[in-house]
């Protein structure tokens, strides 16, 4: 796998390894934490630049960006491992297979293994983790923990495989796959100092995890060995090299890298860089005879990749009885969570009373478009508008969110409304049906803004989904 390094950027990072571990120890961090920083930034540049340019002219030009990153790294850090009781490991002498931290003065503890809340995997994934990019469709996160800490250790989170070329890469190796058991291990991350089986120990775990609930039969990850990864962890827990696979860097105005998910005006990268290592691992039984068959890897050509064809959304009928139930429990069951704490601003005087929906469709309606993707691999989008309603004394609402399936140009596009009967003039307390249909009976939907489920981190609805989410795993079901 050596040889999916980069020679040029290999030589560059070797050159600059003082001036990098100099600002390093200025902003405060390892000098690893840097240098993925640098890695991550160096493709914004062209190949002629960084193998033609001197070494410190090269670093100049990425510099910013990357002690800018590590310093938010740091910022975040301090507070994650006094959360994490991290001052604990100084002393550590090794950890076991069974959890349990032995020490140099004989003193043993055992870790924890459990659930991570939601607020808490925000943390890790936006403040922490070096593409400061949180995953919108995380369905599974966890993460090991000291007595008494609130934040993890170690911490991995899983989405559903929704990208084709994933799937195609399993399929071309002979293996009978469906994409519904199929969990991608899309984020890793621990804290400073930790021992270092612990990553390896969490996967594992994670997986024990996955097979126990029957959430999948294979796990599917990637390592990049353009930012110096080596996929030890992966290969210690037992992950099969699958494929070889592209990879897409962007950058914003002020040429910080952002994923490829996040929409918005970005510029690609200059630089040809290496391919990212796919790798599975069998969860079931079934699933790791058929992995241990695998010979050689596939290549996925970059166009397949930058397609990013999605996987076929499972079918699902919304005007079918069963749905229009199942919708009403997803309400019923969101009603229980709701409090000060997930309403809008606007609507916390007077205080929320139970089971009122004004002012929780912002955060009903993230959790609804999170379920269709998560449930049917669709892409809903999330809408802010107006909800009229067509009589002159009826009741709008001005403020409002609701979810649609389809272009916003399809007059038979989809509208999921969890909480129409914000509006007193609405009877039932969910709203379903095309678009021009519900226009028909008076329900006009007057959009100002539609974000695409990715997008949401980044909108301020997000903190409040957040305190609904962690009210939801609090709720015994």
């Amino acid at each position: 796998m050596d040889g999916l390094r980069d020679p040029d950027v290999e030589t560059f990072i070797g050159t600059m390894g003082t001036r990098m571990r100099a600002d390093a120890e200025t902003v405060g961090v390892d000098l690893r934490t840097l240098e993925i920083q640098v890695r991550l930034h160096l493709p914004r540049l062209s190949r002629p630049a960084i193998a033609g340019w001197s070494p410190d002219k090269v670093y100049e030009e990425i510099r910013l960006q990357a002690v800018v990153r590590a310093a938010q790294v740091r910022q975040s850090a301090q507070d994650a491992a006094h959360q994490a009781h991290a001052s604990v490991l100084l002393d550590v002498h090794k950890a076991h297979r069974d959890l349990s931290l032995s020490f140099t003065d004989g003193y043993r503890t055992r870790l924890r293994f459990t659930e991570v809340r939601p607020g808490v995997g925000h943390l890790v994934q936006s403040r922490l983790h070096y593409l400061h990019s949180e995953r919108a469709d995380t369905v599974l996160q966890f993460g090991l923990f000291l007595p008494g800490a609130t934040m993890p250790l170690t911490y991995v989170a899983f989405s559903r495989c929704d990208r084709q070329y994933v799937l195609d890469a399993l399929t071309g190796h002979g293996l009978d796959v469906d994409p519904a058991r199929i969990m991608i291990l899309t984020r890793m991350h621990g804290l400073a100092g930790i021992p270092a089986n612990l990553m390896s120990l969490t996967i594992s775990r994670a997986v024990r995890e996955i097979r126990a609930e029957n959430a999948g039969d294979y796990v599917i990850t990637a390592y990049n060995p353009m930012l110096g990864f080596d996929g030890t962890s992966f290969l210690a827990s037992g992950f099969t090299p699958v494929a070889l696979s592209p990879v897409a860097y962007r950058y914003d105005d002020k040429g910080l890298f952002q994923t490829r998910r996040i929409s918005g005006e970005s510029m690609p990268q200059l630089l040809d860089t290496p391919d990212n290592v796919l790798m599975v691992l069998g969860a079931t039984a079934a699933a790791k005879r058929s992995v241990r068959g695998i010979e050689g890897l596939i290549t996925v050509s970059r166009r397949t990749h930058s397609g990013g064809d999605q996987v076929r959304p499972v079918e699902a009928d919304f005007t079918a009885p069963e749905w229009t139930d199942r919708l009403l429990g997803y309400r019923r069951m969101l009603e229980t969570c709701w409090s000060e704490r997930t309403a809008h601003p606007r609507y916390q005087e007077p205080p929320v009373t139970a089971g009122d929906p004004r002012g929780q469709c912002g955060v009903t309606s993230v959790w609804l478009a999170r379920r269709l993707r998560t449930d049917l691999l669709l892409e809903p989008v999330y809408c802010y508008g107006c909800l009229r309603v067509g009589r002159d004394d009826a009741e709008d609402v001005s403020h409002h969110c609701w979810v649609e399936i389809g272009p916003s140009d399809d007059p038979r596009r989809f509208v999921i409304d969890l909480t129409g009967d914000q509006s007193g003039d609405v009877r039932e307390p969910i709203v379903l049906g095309e678009h021009r249909a519900l226009a028909d009976r008076g329900l006009r939907y007057e959009t100002a803004t539609r974000l695409r489920l990715d997008e949401l981190p980044r909108d301020r609805v997000w903190p409040r989904f957040l305190a609904l989410e962690d009210r939801l795993r609090e709720v015994p079901r």
